[in-house]
């Protein structure tokens, strides 16, 4: 392999590093809202994002800490309250991921029941996961540095 094709493999990589660096080291933006028993029906599915809260570089509480620190993951939450029996849909960012799971888990000391869907793009939790940035970037670079090892 010529070394200007490994100059250019090398390029492709730190772009795709630093592509993902970057992403960690700022606080992801989210849409936030709740409903209770669809209290906000612009936070219920069907979701239409401009009539919702979008905040910007989202700042969260840690425990254990003073403060607030950016938040790293949006969240989509859909489930029914296990001790009231209430429907929540929430939407919010969160410092730590939750991964997305469905069946029984607990959200601000609430036992839920139902989904909860994490993601890490800005305004992600607005439907359904979708592919990341991360990933919609790395597959073309991916194969175009497979082109250039030819």
């Amino acid at each position: 392999m010529s070394g200007l094709k490994i100059v250019q493999i090398l390029s492709l990589w730190l772009i795709v590093f630093l592509t993902i660096i970057d992403k960690r080291v700022s606080a992801v933006s989210c849409f936030t809202c709740s409903s209770k028993n669809g209290s906000d029906v612009n936070c219920e599915d069907p979701f239409h994002p401009a009539h919702s809260t979008y905040s910007q570089d989202c700042m969260v509480p840690r425990e254990d800490h003073i403060g607030k620190f950016p938040a790293n993951f949006c969240v989509k939450i859909s489930g029914i309250s296990s001790s009231t029996g209430d429907v929540l849909m929430i939407r919010t960012c969160v410092f730590e991921n939750m991964d997305s799971q469905c069946g029984s888990f607990v959200f601000s000391g609430e036992k839920l029941s139902g989904c909860i869907l994490t993601c890490f793009d800005d305004g992600c939790n607005e439907a359904s996961p979708r592919a990341s940035t991360a990933a919609v970037w790395l597959l073309p670079m991916l194969f175009v540095a497979a082109l250039l090892a030819r």
